[in-house]
C-alpha cells in the first residue's frame, strides 16, 4: 500500500534560453518505495515562484487525492489567500483578473499580515465603512463577499473555529454616477471628431451598444437587407468572449441614419472581408475600450467643454476624471436609456429590451433573437431626434484605424 504523506514538493528553475519553473515531489509506489517525479509548471516570465508552488501543490493534490491546504499551521490572511484560497477557485477569465486585483488593493494591505485566528469583526466592519467612503458599491461588495468566502473556507479547513465575517454588514456607498448627455452636449462632442468616431458615438447613444460589443462587430454581423445588427461577441482585455449576459446576445435594429452611415463607412474600406472587424485598429484587431476612451472620447469631450480637464495639482491615487462630468460608453448607454424613455409611445419594457437587461418576465426574453416592435420604434424615434438636433451623419473627413 502507498504510504499516505501530505507534501508540497519544491520548485526550481531550469532552461538556458527560456527559464521555466520545474516542480519536483516524491510519489510512493504501491510497494511503498519512494520515487521522484518532475513536472514543468510554466515559464518564469509568466508566473511567480509562489504561483509555481501553488500549481505544484494542485498537481500533487490531483495525483494523490489530498486536499490543497495552506502550508502554515497558523497562516496569515495573505498566506491563506495566496496558497490555499486563490488556487482553489474555479472563476472565469474575467473574474480571475478582477477579483485578485480588488483583494490585493483593498483588503490585503490592511489585514494581509494578520493571522486568521486574530481577525476581528469590528476592525473588518470599520474597514468596509472606510472603503465605502471612497469606492463604489461594486468594489466594497467584492471585498465583503471574498472575505466571507475566505473565512468560510478557513472554517472548513479547521484553521478557525468560526467565520467572523459571516455577519458583517454591507455599508452604504456613494451614489453611482448617473451621467448622460444632453442633446447640446452630444452635438458638441460630435463636432469634435471625424466621421468614423461620430458613427461609433451615435451607435452607442442610438442603439445602446456596450463598447466591447461595438468593437467586436464584424462585417458579417451587419445585415443590411434585414436592417439589423447581430451581437454575439464582446471584445475584452482577455480577448473575444460571449456578450455580458444571456439577454445581451441579440439583434439590434438599424434605423435609416445608422444604416446609411454604415454603408458610407463600408465604402471607405479598401477591401471588405466579412470576418474582419467593422472598427479595427491599424493591425486589424478590435479597438481596446480603455484606449478609445482615453485617446478619442475624453479629449473630444474636453475640447467640447463638457468634461473637466484633470487638475494640475492631482495627487497620486486621485481620479484623473471628475465622475460628475466624465464621458464614456456608460454615459452613452445612459443617454440611450434616458432620452429613449422620453420618446412618445415608448414603455419601460421597451427600454429594458433595448438595453438588453435581464428581466424576471419571460415575455421580455423573446427579443433575444428578434427585434421587438417597441424597440424598433424606440431606435427610430432616437434617430429622428438626433438627426434633427445633431444633424445627419455625413462624411467630411478621411476615416482610419485607431491604435
Amino acid at each position: 500500500m502507498p504510504r499516505e504523506k501530505h507534501q508540497d514538493g519544491w520548485v526550481g528553475l531550469a532552461g538556458k534560453k527560456t527559464k521555466k519553473w520545474i516542480g519536483k515531489w516524491h510519489p510512493y509506489r504501491a510497494d511503498g518505495v519512494r520515487t521522484t517525479a518532475r513536472i514543468v509548471l510554466g515559464e518564469k516570465a509568466k508566473m511567480t515562484k509562489w504561483q509555481a508552488e501553488d500549481a505544484l501543490r494542485e498537481h500533487i493534490a490531483k495525483k494523490t487525492e489530498q486536499q490543497i491546504r495552506c502550508p502554515e499551521g497558523d497562516p496569515t490572511l495573505q498566506q491563506f489567500w495566496e496558497r490555499s484560497y486563490l488556487p482553489s477557485r474555479t472563476w472565469g477569465i474575467a473574474m480571475k483578473r478582477v477579483i485578485p486585483n480588488v483583494i490585493e488593493r483593498h483588503l490585503l494591505p490592511q489585514f494581509g499580515t494578520t493571522k486568521l485566528v486574530d481577525l476581528d469583526k469590528l476592525a473588518m466592519q470599520k474597514h468596509l465603512i472606510a472603503l465605502a467612503g471612497s469606492y463604489s458599491r461594486s468594489v466594497v461588495q467584492k471585498v465583503l463577499r471574498q472575505l466571507r468566502g475566505m473565512l468560510e473556507e478557513a472554517v472548513e479547513q479547521d484553521l478557525v473555529a468560526k467565520n467572523p465575517a459571516r455577519r458583517l454588514k454591507m455599508p452604504a456607498t456613494r451614489e453611482p454616477c448617473g451621467r448622460f448627455l444632453m442633446l447640446e452636449e452630444l452635438n458638441a462632442i460630435l463636432a469634435q471628431v471625424p466621421f468614423r468616431d461620430r458613427l461609433i458615438i451615435r451607435m452607442g447613444c442610438n442603439l445602446g451598444f456596450r463598447a466591447g460589443e461595438l468593437f467586436a462587430l464584424r462585417w458579417n454581423d451587419i445585415e443590411h437587407d434585414r436592417n439589423r445588427i447581430r451581437v454575439d461577441e464582446s471584445a475584452t482585455q482577455d480577448g473575444l468572449m460571449e456578450p455580458k449576459t444571456r439577454e445581451s446576445n441579440a439583434y439590434l435594429y438599424m434605423p435609416p441614419d445608422i444604416r446609411e452611415a454604415m454603408s458610407i463607412w463600408r465604402g471607405k474600406q479598401p477591401r471588405i472581408v466579412l470576418t474582419n472587424f467593422v472598427f479595427p485598429t491599424a493591425t486589424g484587431e478590435p479597438i481596446a475600450t480603455h484606449n478609445y476612451e482615453r485617446d478619442v472620447i475624453v479629449p473630444a469631450a474636453i475640447r467640447a467643454g463638457i468634461m473637466a480637464k484633470p487638475p494640475k495639482d492631482r495627487k497620486p491615487g486621485d481620479s484623473r476624471r471628475d465622475k460628475a462630468t466624465a464621458v464614456n460608453f456608460q454615459a452613452f448607454r445612459r443617454t440611450y436609456c434616458t432620452w429613449g424613455s422620453r420618446q412618445p409611445g415608448v414603455t419601460i419594457r421597451d427600454s429594458q429590451s433595448g438595453m438588453r437587461h435581464a428581466s424576471a418576465e419571460q415575455t421580455l426574453k423573446v427579443y433575444m433573437r428578434e427585434v421587438p416592435d417597441g424597440v424598433l420604434n424606440l431606435n427610430d424615434s432616437l434617430a429622428r431626434l438626433f438627426h434633427e438636433k445633431c444633424g445627419p451623419l455625413v462624411d467630411d473627413a478621411p476615416g482610419g484605424a485607431v491604435n
